[in-house]
């Protein structure tokens, strides 16, 4: 009987020492695993902040005002006229390139005597957000350009040029026009285009000139002038 009580005893106690061995070796792979999960889970997360930011695509105005990709000069002014038509900020800035520079005609400088310099020197594109802002918060939406071909650009090159007549129609809600006033603004305009690396076009040079004819109208140049 003492020795089976005893083989009993030794028994238990290798059994003892056994569970806890094999108690060490799960939590140990319990361990191992919950490393292993974190270490992905770091990973992963890391791999999300790290990652690369997608290209962005053509500005976001909301579906009512279309964007065509600009692969010619015809599609940027495309895309003018529709963020006009539209009030589209972002669509009107991205037609722009970064080096953009805005020249009115020389007479409207003149005419607008000593403060023709504070309205139309050194127009960058900080200054055509300014005005273009403006004359959103002025307008009704639904602005109109019409612009006739004069001078096709030779889109062979990197960087051309290309001359429209402009008519411009702006129905005015506030600011220094009656509410409903309807008001058409015409001129010449130059626009010097730049193709990118992507193959994109962009205007970086605007060159406003009076119509040959304005029967009365003022330029669109006369109308950045009052919004700077």
């Amino acid at each position: 009987m003492e020795h089976l009580g005893q083989s009993q005893s030794d028994l238990l106690g290798e059994t003892s020492g056994t569970s806890w061995t094999r108690a060490r070796v799960a939590a140990g792979a319990r361990v191992a695993l919950i490393c292993l999960a974190t270490g992905v889970l770091v990973v992963a997360v890391s791999g999300c902040i790290f990652s690369p930011r997608d290209p962005d695509g053509p500005p976001d105005e909301g579906p009512d005002i279309p964007w065509v990709t600009p692969t010619t000069t015809d599609k940027v002014l495309q895309n003018l006229a529709a963020a006009l038509a539209g009030e589209g900020i972002s669509n009107y800035m991205d037609c722009l390139g970064d080096s953009f520079r805005f020249h009115v005609d020389p007479q409207d400088s003149l005419d607008a005597g000593q403060e023709g310099e504070d309205r139309y020197a050194n127009w960058v594109r900080d200054d055509e957000a300014t005005y273009i802002d403006g004359v959103f918060l002025d307008s009704a939406v639904g602005i109109d350009v019409v612009f006739t071909t004069v001078e096709d650009p030779d889109e062979n090159d990197d960087e051309t040029y290309r001359r429209d007549d402009y008519e411009l129609t702006i129905v005015w809600q506030s600011g220094d026009h009656q509410p409903g006033e309807s008001v058409t603004y015409r001129g010449q305009v130059t626009f010097w285009l730049r193709r990118d690396e992507t193959q994109l076009w962009s205007i970086f040079r605007w060159v406003d000139r009076r119509a040959a004819n304005p029967g009365g109208s003022t330029t669109w140049g006369i109308l950045r002038g009052d919004y700077r």
